[in-house]
C-alpha cells in the first residue's frame, strides 16, 4: 500500500511539474519556491509527528526489528539520503548555482531511487510498524515529491551532463551534502559502542570532538572564503538547516505542551538562530550569537554535560557535539566570510541587551518550572554544575538564596550566585568583542599579503610579456638604464582627495648630483618615500636604473643606497658588524665588501672606532656608519634626506667628498637639504618643489649671472607663494 501512495504520488507530482512548465515557462520559479516551502513544513509535519524516540530505538538494536544488519543499515541511510536530499530541494529555487542543479538531477534523484528500494524499512524507522499508515503515506508522500523534483530537474536541465568544469563543485558539493547530513545515530550503528567513560575531562575522544570543532571551522572557512558571499550564505544555510534536523531526532509534537522540554539552553537556542539569520536579516538576534553562544558553546565543548557513561558514539554524545559545533563555529564563520558586516560596537551592544532579555527570562522561567519537573535547568541558573567544577568558594555563593511563594507556586533564586554568573558572562562577552578584532585584523593581514603575491606574480607575467624578457630579475626598460626616472607621480593618503605631491615628473642621468630643495612641507621626504619604496605612489611610475620600483620592488631597491633622515641602528653591534650585516643582505661578495669597506672607512676617517659598539659613537660617527651601509653595494642611485643637518664642518668635508666621488664614478646622488650654500657648492643641478608641485628643475650654470642661488630659491618660492 506504501508504495502505491508512493508511485500515485510521484506520476501526480511529475504531471504537475510538466504542466506547470509547459504553460509558465520562465515564470516557473514561483511554483519552485511555493514547492519548496510547502515541502519543509510537510517533511516538519510528519518527521514531528513519527517522534525520534522510535527512530532512535529502531537503530540501536540491530537483531530487532529487522533481524538483519544489512536491513538495519539500509534503513539508516535511507533516512540519511531522505534528510539530505530534502534540504537540498528545498535551497535549490532561491539559489541560482549550477551546483545545486548538479547535485539534485545526480545525487538527489539516484538517492531518491535508493529511498524507494527501502521504503517500507524507512517507514518502519518512523513508524515502528508495515502496515499501512497515516504517517506512512505522509512519508510515501514526501518521497514522490522529491523524486519527480529530481527527475524533472533533470529532464529540464540537459540530462545527466555536467560541464568538466562544475565537477569539482559537484564533488565537493556532494561531501558537504553527506558529511553534514548525517544522522546522530549512524555512528553507532557504523561502529557499536566505543570509548564509553572517554568522552569528557579531556580523554581522547574528547579531545578529538574539540579538534574536529576547530577543523570544522577552518576547513569550511578555507573552502569557500575565495567564494561569493550569496554562494557562502547557500553552503551555510544547507549546513545550519540538515544539522537542525539532525539535532530535533528526539523532538516530537509533545514539545509544544511541555515547556519544561523547551530548547532554552543557550546553545540550544543557537540551532534555531542560526537557520532564522541566514533566511532573514536579522542582526540583533545574530550579533547575539556571535558574541554570546560562541563563547557559551566554547565552555559547553569543554565541560560537555552528557553522562561519562556514555559512549563516544551514542546518539547523546553526537547529538550534544552537533549542536555545540553550529554554535560554536558558525556564527563565526557567518562573519568571517562576509555574510554578515563585521560587528561594530553597536552591534556588541545588541547582543547585550538580547543577553540580558534572554537571562531574566530563563531566571523567571527556571524558578517557575521547578514546581512542575525539578530536573529544569535552562542556563545552568538552578544547579550546581557550574560551581561544582570551580571548588569550594563557588559552592559558597548558593547558600544565598530567597524564595517566595505565589499561590500554590514555590519560586528559589539564588541571588549571589546568579548575579555573579550574569557579571562574568557579561565580561566574557567583551572579551569575545577583543577576540574578534584581533581575528578580523589577522584575516586582513593575510588577505592583504595574499593579494600582494598574487599582485607581484600577476606583475612579473605583465612585465616579462611587454618586455619581451626571460626573468623579472633582467631590466625591463633600457632607456631608462642609468637613470632615475619619475613620470606623472601623484600621492594621496587614504580616501583623501587632496594630492600630497601632484604630476611629479624627473629624468636624472649619471654622473649628476641633483639638490633637492622646498620649504617645510612641500613634499620632498614623501617624494623620497615613494622613490625608496617606503609609501605607493598613488598613479605614476618611478624607474631605477630601468627597474620599476612598484612592479620590480626588490630588483629596483637593489639599485639603490639610502639614508634617511631619521636612521634606526643596531647599537648593540660594533660598526664593522653592522655595515657587514647589511652588505650581507645586498649579497655583497667578501673581496668587494672589503675593498669599498677600505676605502669608506679610510674616507669617513672611521679607522680609530670602527671596531667600537654603534651605542658609544656621537652623532655624526653613527651619520657616517649610515652613509656606510647605504654604500657598501655600491648602488647605481645614492639618495639622502637632510644628510649634513648636526655635523661638525670635517664631517660635512668627507660627507660632500664621498658624494663627489660617488657621482664621479657614473653614479647618481639624489639629496634633500636646507643647507643653500652646500647645495650651490655640491651640485650641478636643482629641483625646486612647492605647494606640493615642482616650480623649478635647472642647471646651475644656467642660474642668471649675479644671482646667488640663495636668491633664485627665494625668488622662485617667493614668486610662488605671492600668487
Amino acid at each position: 500500500m506504501n508504495y502505491v501512495v508512493l508511485f500515485s504520488s510521484i506520476i501526480g507530482f511529475s504531471v504537475l511539474f510538466f504542466v506547470l512548465h509547459l504553460i509558465f515557462k520562465n515564470k516557473i520559479s514561483i511554483f519552485y519556491k511555493i514547492f519548496s516551502v510547502l515541502s519543509a513544513l510537510f517533511f516538519a509535519g510528519w518527521f514531528l509527528l513519527a517522534g525520534g524516540n522510535v527512530l532512535k530505538s529502531a537503530f540501536l538494536n540491530f537483531s530487532n526489528p529487522f533481524n538483519s544488519k544489512f536491513l538495519c543499515l539500509m534503513a539508516g541511510f535511507a533516512c540519511w539520503i531522505t534528510f539530505a536530499t530534502t534540504v537540498l530541494i528545498q535551497l535549490m529555487p532561491f539559489f541560482k548555482f549550477n551546483v545545486l542543479k548538479n547535485l539534485t538531477k545526480t545525487v538527489g534523484l539516484i538517492g531518491t531511487v535508493f529511498v524507494i528500494v527501502f521504503l517500507n524499512q524507512l517507514i518502519y524507522s518512523f513508524s515502528k510498524s508495515y502496515e499501512f499508515s497515516l504517517l506512512g503515506a505522509l512519508i510515501a508522500v514526501h518521497i514522490g515529491f522529491l523524486f519527480s523534483y529530481s527527475l524533472h530537474t533533470c529532464i529540464v536541465d540537459k540530462g545527466f551532463y555536467i560541464p568538466k568544469k562544475e565537477l569539482k563543485e559537484l564533488f565537493i558539493g556532494l561531501a558537504i551534502l553527506l558529511v553534514f547530513s548525517i544522522p546522530p545515530y549512524m555512528l553507532k550503528l557504523f561502529f557499536g559502542n566505543v570509548g564509553t567513560n572517554l568522552i569528557k575531562s579531556f580523554e581522547v575522544y574528547h579531545r578529538i570532538y574539540i579538534y574536529i570543532s576547530f577543523a570544522f571551522l577552518l576547513g569550511i572557512y578555507f573552502l569557500l572564503r575565495n567564494k561569493d558571499k550569496e554562494f557562502c550564505r547557500m553552503v551555510l544555510l544547507y549546513i545550519s538547516l540538515v544539522t537542525l534536523i539532525s539535532y530535533c531526532y528526539n523532538y516530537s509534537y509533545s514539545i509544544f505542551t511541555t515547556p519544561t522540554r523547551w530548547p532554552l539552553h543557550l546553545c540550544n537556542t543557537a540551532m534555531f538562530i542560526l537557520p532564522l539569520c541566514l533566511l532573514f536579516k536579522m542582526e540583533w538576534l545574530f550579533y547575539f550569537t556571535l558574541f554570546i553562544n560562541v563563547i557559551g558553546a566554547f565552555f559547553a565543548m569543554l565541560m560537555p554535560n552528557y553522562s561519562a557513561l556514555y559512549s563516544a558514539f551514542s546518539t547523546e554524545v553526537v547529538s550534544f557535539w552537533i549542536n555545540h559545533i553550529m554554535a560554536f563555529a558558525m556564527p563565526v564563520l557567518i562573519i568571517l566570510l562576509g555574510v554578515y558586516p563585521r560587528p561594530k560596537l553597536k552591534h556588541f551592544l545588541y547582543s547585550l541587551m538580547v543577553f540580558v532579555f534572554y537571562f531574566a527570562l530563563v531566571l523567571a522561567l527556571n524558578a517557575w518550572f521547578t514546581n512542575y519537573n525539578t530536573n529544569v535547568d535552562f542556563f545552568f541558573l538552578n544547579s550546581d554544575f557550574i560551581v561544582a567544577k570551580l571548588g569550594r568558594w563557588a559552592e559558597d555563593t548558593r547558600n544565598f538564596i530567597w524564595a517566595f511563594k505565589i499561590g500554590n507556586l514555590k519560586f528559589v533564586f539564588y541571588p549571589l550566585y546568579q548575579f555573579l554568573f550574569f557579571v562574568v558572562y557579561l565580561l566574557l562577552g567583551l572579551i569575545m568583542w577583543f577576540l574578534y578584532v584581533w581575528i578580523f585584523n589577522t584575516q586582513d593581514f593575510y588577505k592583504e599579503l595574499k593579494n600582494k603575491n598574487k599582485k607581484i606574480k600577476l606583475d612579473e607575467i605583465i612585465l616579462t610579456t611587454k618586455y619581451n624578457a626571460k626573468s623579472v630579475e633582467e631590466c625591463m626598460n633600457e632607456q631608462s638604464k642609468g637613470k632615475l626616472v619619475l613620470k606623472n607621480v601623484y600621492k594621496h593618503y587614504g580616501n583623501s582627495r587632496v594630492d600630497v605631491v601632484e604630476d611629479i615628473s624627473i629624468e636624472v642621468n649619471e654622473g649628476e648630483i641633483i639638490g633637492f630643495l622646498g620649504l617645510n612641507g612641500a613634499g620632498k621626504s614623501t617624494i623620497i618615500k615613494c622613490i625608496v619604496g617606503i609609501q605607493p605612489a598613488s598613479s605614476g611610475s618611478i624607474e631605477i636604473n630601468g627597474y620599476d620600483i612598484e612592479k620590480q620592488p626588490v630588483q629596483a631597491k637593489a639599485q639603490f643606497g639610502f639614508v634617511p633622515d631619521h636612521y634606526a641602528l643596531y647599537e648593540n653591534l660594533t660598526g664593522r658588524e653592522y655595515v657587514n650585516y647589511i652588505a650581507d643582505l645586498y649579497e655583497v661578495g667578501k673581496e668587494d665588501r672589503n675593498a669599498r669597506l677600505f676605502e669608506l672607512v679610510k674616507n669617513l676617517n672611521m679607522s680609530n672606532s670602527f671596531d667600537n659598539q654603534i651605542k658609544t659613537y656621537s652623532h655624526g660617527m653613527k651619520q657616517k656608519i649610515a652613509i656606510m651601509s647605504a654604500l657598501v653595494h655600491n648602488p647605481k642611485l645614492w639618495i639622502l634626506d637632510e644628510p649634513l643637518t648636526g655635523l661638525d664642518p670635517i664631517s660635512i668635508y668627507q660627507v660632500k667628498e664621498c658624494m663627489r666621488q660617488h657621482a664621479k664614478n657614473k653614479n647618481i646622488v639624489f639629496f634633500s637639504s636646507h643647507i643653500i650654500d652646500v647645495v650651490e657648492k655640491l651640485c650641478n643641478r636643482i629641483i625646486i618643489l612647492n605647494n606640493h608641485k615642482i616650480v623649478a628643475d635647472v642647471k646651475l650654470k644656467d642660474i642668471p649671472k649675479g644671482v646667488t642661488l640663495e636668491q633664485f630659491y627665494l625668488n622662485t618660492v617667493g614668486e610662488k607663494l605671492e600668487k
